[in-house]
């Protein structure tokens, strides 16, 4: 998803001060059964704190899933590359700028760790919405036709080399699932007739969107986890009483009670999940591995 710049030099990774590990150690960690996260900041779990700064936590969807996969998988550990910012561009060809000059991007750091692992249980991927998010303003719903256009070109030429290269990666029966996720410019409803009709457009975008990436991962054969439905993003039909704001279209209401879109200053519209939205996110993966099952 979009992050907001001001606190993009945040990482979640594992600092490179430690002592190298003994080959033994390195033995025992690729035995381990691993699950594997990449992606924007939506896999990093991030969310604002008090004064609006977003930050990683350890609430996000990708914990949901791993502490699902602990009980079937004794030992687990989860680890993820996400970078808040991410697109396919930066996954692809690094130059995130959560990460030190000269370091490789997600999808290389990933098929290396791929390679060192015996026992990968799980690989997920999140990525997208940052290509194609960013040319719309959240504030008020313009849209750069010109950006979302560019967006697109760039997600279909980057995106079926992330997902082609990250299932060759994996073994062949461990599941490769990508993550399609909300509309974040539903919580623009609230600001009368204008943000209705703003909200309203933003829909078809996102739907076309999510139609972009479910296509490129189902034909690189990945599972597809589309979380839309638990937000409930097309239904504007049904209704749900909003506290401040009265009665709202369901798709509103999920938005705003599962996200921060819809938060006062200081926050304001932040589009990262609250933990509610992060387990959501995490169910949909779940849901989409049982099926494959």
């Amino acid at each position: 998803m979009a992050v907001r710049y001001r606190l993009v030099g945040i990482i979640v990774a594992v600092c490179g001060c430690v002592a190298p590990a003994t080959a033994s150690q390195q033995a025992t960690q690729a035995a381990r059964p691993l699950y594997l996260a990449l992606g924007d900041s939506l896999a990093a779990g991030m969310q604002p704190d008090a004064s609006g700064r977003d930050r990683p936590t350890n609430h996000g969807y990708v914990d949901v899933v791993a502490r699902s996969l602990a009980r079937s998988h004794s030992g687990l550990t989860h680890r993820t590359l996400s970078c808040g910012g991410a697109t396919s561009v930066t996954l692809l060809h690094g130059g995130e700028t959560c990460r030190p000059d000269g370091d490789p991007g997600q999808l290389k750091r990933a098929e290396q760790i791929l390679a060192a692992s015996s026992t990968t249980v799980l690989v997920t991927l999140d990525v997208g919405d940052n290509d194609i998010e960013a040319c719309i303003n959240g504030d008020t719903g313009s849209v750069n036709s010109t950006c979302v256009k560019r967006g697109e070109a760039k997600l279909r030429q980057n995106l079926p080399q992330i997902a082609g290269r990250l299932r060759a990666a994996t073994p062949v029966a461990t599941p490769v699932i990508g993550l399609v996720d909300y509309d974040q410019f539903l919580s623009l409803w609230l600001q009368g007739a204008k943000g209705r009709a703003a909200a309203r457009h933003t829909l078809p975008i996102i739907r076309r969107l999510n139609q972009i990436v479910t296509s490129i991962y189902k034909n690189a054969g990945l599972i597809v986890a589309d979380a839309s439905e638990r937000f409930a993003t097309e239904d504007l039909t049904h209704r749900r009483w909003l506290k401040g704001h009265g009665s709202v279209p369901l798709n509103v209401y999920k938005i705003c009670t599962l996200t921060w879109a819809c938060s006062p200053e200081p926050i304001g519209h932040d589009d990262h999940a609250r933990p509610a939205g992060y387990y959501q996110l995490g169910e949909a993966i779940l849901d989409a591995l049982h099926t494959q099952r």
